[in-house]
């Protein structure tokens, strides 16, 4: 995959997504991106995405302050 901003290579790796929502922080670790080697910008596939929003909308409402979770462990 080409980067959309300078049009450098990307790689697969994992890196941390952080949802600000109105009530609380969540942060999730390991998500699976294409990260840019020469400027850094991430993208996530769509089923990524997906699997973040359903996360997400799990936790938005039992989650007070901040929340930290695995990709791994909850995206399934």
């Amino acid at each position: 995959m080409t980067c959309f901003y300078c049009n450098g290579e990307t790689e697969e790796k994992t890196k941390i997504h952080a949802a600000t929502l109105e009530k609380c922080v969540i942060i999730i670790k390991n998500v699976p991106a294409h990260i840019c080697k020469q400027c850094g910008e991430a993208y996530f596939t769509g089923e990524v995405v997906q699997k973040l929003e359903n996360i997400v909308d799990r936790l938005e409402d039992i989650i007070k302050e901040v929340a930290i979770v695995d990709y791994v462990d909850s995206a399934a």
